[in-house]
């Protein structure tokens, strides 16, 4: 069955009730990764702060909506933020020679000392695991990345950009699953929040 990419901004701009948004948004469950508490943040920024977000314009949300037996539901979604990448001094310095180099192509150095590169964050990406949608089966992680990148390349045709990056938890299946699709971790480099830093350029995004 097709997918359809529907933006919560649209939707909350719709004669939808915002209580039926809401139930919709609710419905969506993560998958219980053990050592992962990133699947629980994915499951409550939908829940409690996609809304929020998206009146903030401090995000754009999408849905990816699809049906099952001709019932409608919700199989994926993915946030995303127009930000740059800004590395602290010190953690640019851990991060290896070579790489230092290939990030001064992308990025400059700012007064406050710190490397800014411009792009986006793509800050939630997550795939349905309620009952309905684990039968339905509509959609990959692979196929949300992708729906993801067509959304970025279009503000990037717009107001240009360097880098795709995203935050995860230093879990071997998790990094493993962007590495495969095209992006680089930061070695040695980590969040306020103790997380890893995946990059990949824009114009490897295909899409």
């Amino acid at each position: 069955m097709a997918l359809k990419i529907i933006s919560l901004s649209d939707l909350l701009n719709s004669e939808a009730r915002e209580e039926d948004i809401i139930e919709l948004l609710s419905s969506f469950e993560t998958i219980k990764i053990k050592h992962n508490p990133g699947a629980e943040d994915v499951e409550s920024f939908i829940h409690t702060k996609a809304i929020q977000f998206e009146k903030m314009d401090l995000s754009r949300t999408y849905l990816v909506m699809s049906t099952y037996q001709t019932k409608p539901y919700l199989a994926g979604y993915f946030s995303i933020s127009n930000r740059p990448l800004v590395i602290p001094k010190k953690q640019f310095q851990k991060l290896s020679k070579t790489l230092q180099k290939r990030l001064m192509g992308f990025g400059h150095k700012t007064q406050q000392d710190t490397y800014e590169i411009k792009g986006y964050l793509l800050g939630q990406l997550g795939k349905n695991y309620s009952p309905l949608a684990q039968k339905a089966g509509n959609l990959s992680g692979a196929d949300l990345l992708t729906l993801s990148y067509e959304k970025i390349l279009d503000a990037y045709r717009i107001v240009g950009g360097r880098i795709l990056y995203l935050e995860c938890e230093d879990h071997e299946k998790i990094k493993s699953f962007y590495t495969r699709n095209g992006f680089k971790e930061l070695e040695h480099y980590e969040t306020n929040n103790d997380l890893c830093m995946m990059v990949k350029q824009i114009q490897h995004l295909t899409a």
